[in-house]
């Protein structure tokens, strides 16, 4: 009885495992796609930032946080931009090359 229950046990812990490796690939890629800007940790440090001063204050440093956050996050899609090329270039230069040998066999 023991073993029977060690058995289903060992499966349970299994097939509760299964899911979280049939995940799809990119998942936390759509995730940041469908990230806000204004993400709970951005409002609560826009909250601190702006904490005390009059609405003047509070609307300019609001539009430079904000400003910031999209240069920041325009840098970030250029490198990966600038990676995915640079993978790209190499693969054109091996087909390249694997051309050329097999011209230069002939």
């Amino acid at each position: 009885m023991k073993k029977a229950i060690a058995v289903l046990l060992v499966i349970c812990l299994v097939l509760s495992a299964v899911p979280a490796f049939a995940a799809p690939k990119g998942a936390s890629a759509r995730a940041l796609e469908r990230a806000s800007d204004q993400s709970v940790f951005n409002r609560t440090t826009d909250w601190f930032a702006t904490r005390g001063k009059n609405d003047q204050e509070k609307a300019a440093i609001l539009v430079e946080r904000k400003a910031k956050r999209a240069a920041k996050r325009a840098e970030k899609e250029v490198k990966k931009q600038k990676k995915i090329m640079e993978k790209e270039a190499k693969k054109a230069q091996k087909a390249t090359k694997a051309k050329m040998k097999k011209g230069f066999k002939k």
